[in-house]
């Protein structure tokens, strides 16, 4: 990878962390069912700009690691609360706030390993 490929991958990554940690607060912090079936703009804007970058991402990777595929988990876990109306319950709450922080981890493991991987030596 060369630097400049590597150098947007580190925004990327600092971008998918930072909306990650967005989301993650959103939902940690939500108290009613209200407010999990009614997403502010800024919430969906912070969804969509982490899917974009995911994909964006994909384009500048040559291979897909595992752990990448964990955020469908996250995604899943912020769509759960809108189609269940009638459901009540501390369990949707686990769901999402535990769900949300798959959002964060596959960034979060690749930016340690690019910061563990040595640079060739020449």
């Amino acid at each position: 990878m060369n630097k400049f490929n590597k150098g947007v991958l580190y925004l990327l990554l600092v971008i998918l962390i930072a909306s990650a940690l967005f989301v993650f607060q959103y939902y940690l912090f939500a108290s009613t069912i209200t407010d999990l079936r009614t997403l502010p703009t800024s919430l969906l804007i912070a969804v969509i700009v982490y899917i974009l970058t995911q994909l964006i991402k994909r384009f500048i990777q040559k291979k897909m690691p595992w752990y990448n595929w964990l955020y469908y988990v996250g995604i899943i876990a912020i769509i759960i609360p809108l189609p269940l109306v009638s459901t009540e319950g501390d369990w949707i709450f686990s769901v999402t706030r535990y769900g949300t922080l798959f959002l964060l981890l596959p960034p979060v493991i690749e930016f340690i390993l690019l910061l563990r991987k040595k640079p060739p030596v020449s």
